[in-house]
């Protein structure tokens, strides 16, 4: 029953947001896919600059990232969304990145006009491509991603290119605020996509030399046509160890909903290995995410 209304919903959003969203599987893109408790313009976890094509710019510290990140949502929503990305820094200052992400909606029933399903199923999917390129210059980084996303509803089978920006500065005028913003899903063909726009800012509430620190700070995000939503959140970490926690509140079509994130995470010998979790909306339960990322000086 909960697929047969999760369908339902799906077919009354292309129906409403037509003209905003005439490709679709955007609405599966709305899930943290890669990030654990930090905020998406923030977050550098994961390779391939899904959500800030500034994040993927690598330090000195590392000339390789390859990673994969992985998100499950409960049995009767059915959506998974799988992630592959690498970046490679080309020079001193450029970092190249490439990520290919994909998201589905299993067992989503075939019906006519009674709860009664027929042969075959509903295929619900996307795909997103990136390629871009990120500069380091003292305490900021920018970047820029080609995007081409597919995706299939049925019998409906569509594409549209995106091209996105982003800017993380560590340090603005001087103070410990850290100051981030991209755009994601932008598309010169406004017609057929609707962008998400996403800001962020933090500061450090104590240090302990290099054994403990932690941040704080508030982050907002705006999907055209859907809404948007502000997250308060806390990161914290203790020699190899971190952790992250947040409250968002989300207004969608009229809604508020209310999620706590939760993330942990273990840097060791190169590898980064973390585990997250939300709080589920709209009755259905929590999605859980997996990131493991590699890096090679």
């Amino acid at each position: 029953m909960s697929r047969i209304i999760f369908a339902a919903l799906v077919s009354a959003l292309f129906a409403d947001a037509s003209a905003a969203q005439q490709v679709p599987g955007r609405d599966l893109l709305e899930f943290p896919l890669g990030l654990l408790a930090e905020p998406a313009a923030l977050s550098s976890r994961m390779a391939g600059s899904l959500w800030n094509p500034a994040s993927s710019a690598l330090d000195g510290n590392g000339r390789w990232q390859l990673g994969f990140a992985g998100l499950a949502t409960p049995q009767d929503q059915g959506v998974r969304l799988e992630m592959i990305g690498a970046e490679y820094r080309a020079s001193r200052v450029i970092t190249a990145s490439l990520s290919f992400a994909q998201a589905s909606v299993a067992d989503i029933i075939r019906t006519e006009t009674d709860p009664q399903s027929i042969a075959g199923e509903i295929p619900y999917a996307t795909t997103v491509v990136s390629a871009g390129a990120a500069a380091r210059r003292a305490n900021a980084a920018f970047g820029i991603t080609a995007r081409y996303r597919t995706a299939s509803l049925d019998a409906e089978h569509a594409g549209v290119l995106a091209l996105d920006a982003g800017a993380i500065v560590d340090r603005v005028a001087g103070t410990p605020v850290r100051l981030a913003a991209s755009s994601f899903l932008f598309s010169p063909s406004r017609r057929k996509e609707a962008a998400t726009y996403l800001a962020a800012a933090d500061v450090p509430l104590f240090r302990v030399d290099t054994t403990l620190s932690t941040r704080a700070g508030y982050a907002i995000t705006h999907t055209e046509g859907r809404g948007g939503d502000g997250y308060a959140f806390g990161t914290m970490r203790y020699r190899q160890f971190d952790a992250s926690a947040g409250l968002s509140q989300a207004r969608m079509f009229g809604t508020t909903n209310r999620r706590l994130r939760l993330g942990v995470g273990l840097r060791y010998g190169g590898y980064d290995i973390a585990l997250g979790r939300e709080d589920g909306a709209a009755g259905f339960g929590a999605n859980y995410q997996f990131v493991l990322t590699r890096t090679v000086k």
